[in-house]
């Protein structure tokens, strides 16, 4: 599984999402984190409005990238249009900090995100399959590193 394999070299993995893909970006951080993965998710409620407050929220997740972000690190984004400015400003602050950057969206429509992104999931018929995907797909990561040294 080439995300996973991904993750598991990455030194960090940084994870964002709005909504219900936050829901999951916290999810699967806490899932990678129980398999030994140094993983965030970006969603911490404080640091998300003080974030958006001081700059925007289009640049909330961004900001916080461009802190904590290193090359060799991996940033997750899930989302489930592709096309939300704080998802298109994380993938680039991923780019300008050297690391890589991957985007799970939905299937349904093309997205800007898969064309800022190194690697791209296309999942989903719409907003909730493509949110129910992205929670499959952490869950079969977790399982496959479960597999390697996880629990």
């Amino acid at each position: 599984m080439k995300l996973a394999k991904a993750i598991r070299k990455a030194k960090r993995v940084y994870i964002c999402g709005n909504g219900g893909s936050a829901a999951n970006a916290s999810h699967i951080a806490n899932d990678l984190v129980a398999c030994g993965v140094k993983a965030q998710a970006l969603t911490d409620v404080a640091t998300l409005s003080a974030t958006a407050n001081d700059y925007s929220y289009g640049a909330a997740f961004a900001v916080q990238i461009r802190v904590l972000a290193e090359p060799g690190d991996l940033v997750l984004a899930l989302s489930g249009s592709g096309n939300s400015p704080n998802i298109l400003q994380a993938l680039t602050a991923a780019k300008e900090k050297g690391a890589a950057a991957w985007v799970i969206v939905g299937a349904y429509q093309e997205t800007a995100a898969e064309k800022l992104a190194d690697h791209t999931l296309k999942w989903g018929k719409d907003m909730q399959d493509a949110e129910e995907k992205q929670l499959y797909l952490g869950h079969k990561v977790f399982r496959y590193l479960k597999g390697e040294k996880c629990g």
